[in-house]
């Protein structure tokens, strides 16, 4: 494997926005590393090159979190053995990445269930609000599901919290293009920022998609596809809508379902016109709920998907409820449905009276348009760079399939 360098041209692009951003932020942003995953080697050997760069610091988050928590590894690890194995080929990863950095296997495959279980894990707990307690009842009640008693540690304990992560698909209205603007949100910072980097896939020495990853986690985050009417995924983490959901996410896990980024990946790996790749999306299975926010050439969509349907469908261009025609966001709430739990999410600060990371977000996107501007990569940069919208961020991404432009970056934050 290689480590692949962006484009000049991403390169000029990447900072002029890191510069417009970083004077009015106050932060600046650092290059993304870049690996080769190379699918033709062994999936015992595919992570080999990435050991180096990132096995202290894993094996630090180990030490720090999980070694010397016997209740929480012993359920997280309970759940897994209950689980069962993965499917061959990403077992052989897991595998690998076992043997060669010297973690118990144990421990690697378990955190691949990272973004099912953070379904777990809904804001409001542990908070002490006026009225909370008669906020959640009566209609309210739904959005706020029981956990089993046998698996609290992992909604208390577990170290990595969300909610998190902001995705917008936009129109340029000048040009018609269209562009697709992340932020990953995704706590401890100080561990999680330094697992970032960018996978480029290769089978048979051509590249298929490249995906933001984390160290350790064989499944992708945030990926783009190119082609004529190739598309980019993102991945945002979905609480359930029901009374009942855990159970029912956690059945599902211990059945051997695959896991949701597994399925992506094979997804990425296979499909390469949007429509279909929209379609398989929709349809897989999956674990748990979560929403996949997909963009292509001139069209998006987010589909907030339970395991086995689409509870909700936002299309770019289209009448979506609290948004104009030319633009589709989505945080980590069912704003569609009134979903209160949006209102104490305290990433970015907000929530409790403050602006949440959604309506931050919209605020300077419907200014924008209201003053006859566009909604370009500069305005979209901005704005998942702003007060509210940015929170524990390891990650950005303005992008377009049209125009190949994959500007990704990490912002520098204390």
């Amino acid at each position: 494997m290689r480590t692949i360098k962006p484009t000049t041209c991403l390169l000029l692009a990447f900072t002029l926005l890191s510069l417009s951003s970083a004077a009015a932020l106050g932060h600046d942003h650092k290059d993304v590393p870049s690996f080769v995953i190379d699918l033709d080697l062994p999936p015992k050997e595919r992570y080999l090159e990435l050991l180096p760069h990132y096995n202290d610091t894993v094996w630090g988050f180990y030490n720090d979190y999980f070694a010397k928590d016997f209740v929480l590894r012993e359920a997280l690890y309970g759940i897994s053995a209950k689980r069962g194995p993965e499917p061959e080929e990403m077992m052989e990863e897991i595998q690998g990445l076992a043997d060669a950095s010297r973690l118990p296997v144990k421990f690697v495959k378990a955190i691949q269930m990272l973004y099912e279980l953070q379904t777990l894990m809904v804001p409001v707990t542990n908070v002490s609000f006026p009225h909370l307690g008669d906020m959640i009842k009566g209609e309210n009640a739904r959005w706020f599901d029981d956990i089993p008693a046998e698996f609290e540690p992992l909604a208390t304990r577990l170290p990595w919290r969300g909610p998190g992560c902001t995705g917008i698909i936009a129109t340029n209205k000048e040009d018609g293009v269209v562009y697709h603007a992340r932020n990953l949100d995704f706590s401890p910072l100080k561990v999680m920022t330094n697992l970032v980097y960018n996978g480029v896939f290769k089978k048979n020495g051509t590249e298929l998609f490249q995906s933001q990853m984390i160290a350790g986690y064989t499944m992708v985050i945030t990926g783009i596809k190119l082609g004529p009417n190739g598309y980019a995924i993102e991945r945002n983490t979905r609480y359930t809508d029901h009374k009942g959901g855990n159970k029912e996410m956690l059945s599902h896990l211990f059945s051997g379902r695959p896991l949701n980024g597994w399925s992506l990946r094979k997804i990425m790996e296979t499909e390469t016109e949007y429509e279909k790749a929209v379609a398989a999306i929709a349809s897989v299975p999956y674990v748990s709920t979560e929403y996949a926010i997909i963009s292509g050439v001139k069209k998006g969509t987010i589909l907030s998907k339970n395991p086995d349907n689409v509870a909700f469908r936002q299309v770019l261009g289209q009448a979506n409820p609290q948004e104009p025609m030319e633009y589709i966001i989505m945080t980590n709430f069912d704003f569609f449905f009134h979903d209160i739990r949006e209102f104490f999410d305290p990433t970015g600060h907000g929530g409790f009276g403050k602006p949440t990371r959604r309506v931050a977000a919209q605020k300077t996107l419907n200014a924008t348009l209201a003053a006859g501007q566009p909604l370009t990569p500069d305005v979209l940069f901005s704005v998942i760079n702003q007060q509210y919208v940015i929170a524990d961020t390891v990650f950005q991404a303005v992008l377009s399939v049209e125009k190949a432009m994959w500007n990704i970056s990490q912002p520098l934050l204390s």
